[in-house]
């Protein structure tokens, strides 16, 4: 091999090995205003690509194979949206930012390669989902109800890995019957989109070795009350409800997740952590509400909405099969980190 091609190759591997945690370090946190906007500014001394998750009251960042500098330099502002930011060193390979905030947000990440620089855009939260959802459950709690005829998927019993061997979980799509939810922007019923992915998701928690039962496995509606009432007889280990999500904001999109007991978060977390890491959508938060589901489960529940039906790009992944496969197996990656953590 000439010594020039050779020097060549050696030079491109090593600009493209990752740098050791030692190597890269977070430097600077400088808080900055600019058009309505709060900008975090995030220096490190080599590429980072930082990872955010918003989680109720907070936004945590974190930087993979990164170190906190001793000499960290952070710059605050005055802020409505933010009360504080703090730095820690999560573990020997990540460094954390924590931004705690005074109200809903959203948020986004421009990691800027060649500059050893990341910038966090927040803005004030378009919607409010929870409030949609709280209006629908009123009026289905006033409807007359009726025994549920659920679907039981039986468990794989023999194989490999059946890492939820011997769990029962409960999964609920969301509407059904008369009650269509939202509507896609080319017409199609929510009640569809949730049907669908329930399937999936449920049949994938089968090959897993769990026990599942579907609140619905056909077009019917059932009050909230009654699907109450079916988990906790089933004495189920986990329940999740399946919706997808809409907005009067047609730009509004992402990935949201629900809960409302304590007992639950680590399930929900769990889950939307695994959506947000896996489908690659704007991250909406985890978020704590009143739902009717989360809150009157006996067991650890979560309600997902995956992608908005009223955002145009959203919409159209939302009736691909592929995608729904997608969200399926990230529900489950969620739900196997949650019993794993859980059994641990």
């Amino acid at each position: 091999m000439p010594r020039n091609i050779f020097s060549i190759i050696i030079l491109a591997a090593f600009l493209v090995s990752p740098l050791s945690a030692e190597n890269r370090r977070l430097s600077e946190v400088e808080a900055k205003r600019d058009r309505g906007f709060d900008y975090l500014d995030i220096y490190t001394t080599g590429y980072v690509k930082g990872k955010g998750l918003l989680l109720e009251d907070k936004l945590v960042i974190d930087l993979s194979n990164t170190s906190v500098s001793k000499n960290i330099k952070i710059s605050k502002r005055k802020s409505k949206r933010i009360s504080d930011v703090r730095v820690k060193q999560l573990d020997k390979n990540t460094a954390r930012i924590v931004v705690y905030l005074k109200k809903d947000i959203d948020y986004e990440i421009v990691n800027v390669f060649g500059r050893n620089k990341s910038v966090v855009e927040i803005s004030d939260r378009t919607d409010r989902a929870d409030k949609i959802l709280a209006a629908w459950e009123k009026a289905n709690l006033k409807e007359k109800g009726q025994k549920i005829k659920a679907y039981k998927y039986k468990p794989v019993k023999k194989g490999g890995n059946l890492p939820l061997k011997g769990k029962i979980i409960v999964i609920d799509p969301g509407h059904g019957g008369r009650d269509p939810g939202a509507f896609s922007l080319d017409g199609i019923p929510e009640k569809t989109f949730n049907l669908q992915t329930a399937r999936k998701t449920a049949y994938l928690l089968k090959l897993a070795g769990a026990t599942v039962y579907l609140t619905r496995n056909s077009d019917r509606k059932y009050n909230l009350r009654d699907i109450v009432k079916f988990a906790n007889k089933t004495k189920a280990d986990i329940f999740i409800s399946i919706h997808y999500n809409y907005s009067g904001i047609r730009s509004a999109s992402g990935t949201e997740t629900f809960y409302y007991k304590q007992k639950s978060r680590n399930l929900a977390l769990n889950i939307h952590r695994s959506l947000i890491r896996g489908i690659k959508r704007r991250d909406r938060g985890l978020r704590k509400a009143m739902l009717y589901v989360c809150n009157h489960t006996n067991m650890p529940s979560a309600l997902v909405e995956p992608v908005y039906i009223s955002n145009p790009k959203e919409s159209s992944l939302a009736k691909k099969q592929s995608f729904q496969k997608e969200v399926a197996a990230y529900i489950v990656k969620g739900v196997k980190n949650y019993f794993r953590s859980r059994d641990r």
